[in-house]
């Protein structure tokens, strides 16, 4: 039943609206009017309710239409039309409105007003009306009130699709991009080389295109793969010496008393750093530096290359633009209440510290689930 409501038009929902609430105040449907009331108190009630279908395509004018049969019953001496389904209107304006949503709290309070001097109220008793103006305007704030919720509730979630869109792409960027920058690196490899060389890089290329789409399923497969993955340093480092790269692992490696969204982000920063190394610093060597310290766990990539703006730690100060890798790994260390510090090193090459509390704010960001 709610859900075939709900498929309804908007339009047919308020109509709907307007005929259930014209039935209720008039008493009896369609079959007259209850004893001392007259044909046209039926009429006013009607026109008192209609405007209801119109509550959402004109929400102010729908309020101000029902509030001046209203007045205007009371002043042709008819019994009550239903004057709470104005207060109900004025407050359905309150939320639907999208611009100026103070009017419908000044129309409401100039309706209340009218009405009360209709009703022989008098201006000379300010206690009195203002009583009368209250009570009317208690729906409207609740009406403000349930719109400023939605909208809240609205912008989170626009919030946490922006922050799904950006987590995605950080994962497709440190995962498929990490495999084909190193694909690349051993196909043009192979190109200069001998034929052995053209042998030895085709066997690294198919085992980097497993690996690849090994973690590309799980990319796809698992929204949250970060608390399934495989964290260890090992195979990695391994892999990228079959490139080319010989890494030392200078430190204990993370273990399992570190939260696995830390180990997680601390992994992919790792890779994403090593990667451009390859790409960009022209040296064969790096250092990884893992240490937990002071309640943090801190990563280090270390390397001797060429000071270049797109190397593993490109400054991002001004006039050097900040890449994808690194506002990835920034973004990664910042949603697990860490920071990432990026930029050359003396006397030459490049350096990326990553630093993860393992206090609050990483007990905070593994209670939350904050995705690296």
């Amino acid at each position: 039943m709610i859900g075939a409501w709900r498929k309804l038009p908007a339009l047919a929902q308020d109509a709907a609206l307007a005929l259930l609430t014209t039935l209720v105040t008039a008493g009896y449907p369609l079959l007259g009017a209850p004893s001392g009331h007259t044909f046209l108190w039926v009429m006013l009630v009607c026109a008192v309710c209609a405007p209801l279908a119109l509550r959402r395509r004109l929400p102010l004018t729908a309020s101000l239409v029902s509030g001046a049969v209203v007045v205007l019953a009371r002043l042709l001496h008819q019994p009550e039309v239903g004057a709470w389904v104005t207060v109900a209107a004025f407050a359905s304006a309150a939320y639907h409105r999208d611009h100026d949503r103070w009017l419908p709290a000044v129309a409401a309070t100039c309706w209340l007003v009218a009405l009360d001097l209709a009703y022989g109220g008098t201006m000379e008793d300010p206690s009195g009306l203002a009583r009368s103006v209250a009570a009317g305007l208690a729906p409207v704030a609740l009406g403000h009130i349930l719109r400023l919720r939605h909208d809240q509730a609205r912008q989170a979630e626009l919030v946490r699709r922006a922050q799904e869109r950006a987590r995605i792409a950080r994962e497709v960027h440190d995962v498929v991009g990490h495999h084909l920058s190193a694909i690349r690196l051993q196909a043009v490899g192979a190109r200069r080389g001998t034929p052995a060389d053209a042998g030895r890089a085709l066997d690294v290329i198919a085992e980097i295109s497993g690996t690849a789409l090994g973690e590309t399923r799980r990319l796809l497969g698992l929204l949250r793969e970060e608390e399934h993955a495989d964290t260890d340093l090992g195979p990695l480092l391994a892999r990228l010496s079959r490139q080319g790269l010989r890494v030392r692992l200078d430190g204990d490696p993370l273990r399992d008393e570190v939260p696995p969204r830390i180990r997680y982000a601390v992994y992919r920063i790792v890779q994403e750093s090593l990667t451009n190394v390859m790409r960009h610093s022209g040296v064969s060597h790096a250092v990884v530096r893992i240490r937990r310290r002071s309640g943090a766990v801190e990563a280090t990539v270390e390397d001797d290359g060429q000071a270049v703006p797109e190397g593993p730690g490109a400054p991002g100060g001004p006039g050097v633009p900040e890449g994808g890798g690194l506002r990835g790994m920034r973004e990664r260390a910042a949603l697990l209440g860490g920071t990432l510090m990026a930029g050359p090193r003396e006397p030459h090459g490049w350096r990326v510290t990553a630093r993860f509390p393992l206090g609050e704010l990483g007990e905070l960001g593994e209670k939350e689930g904050a995705d690296p």
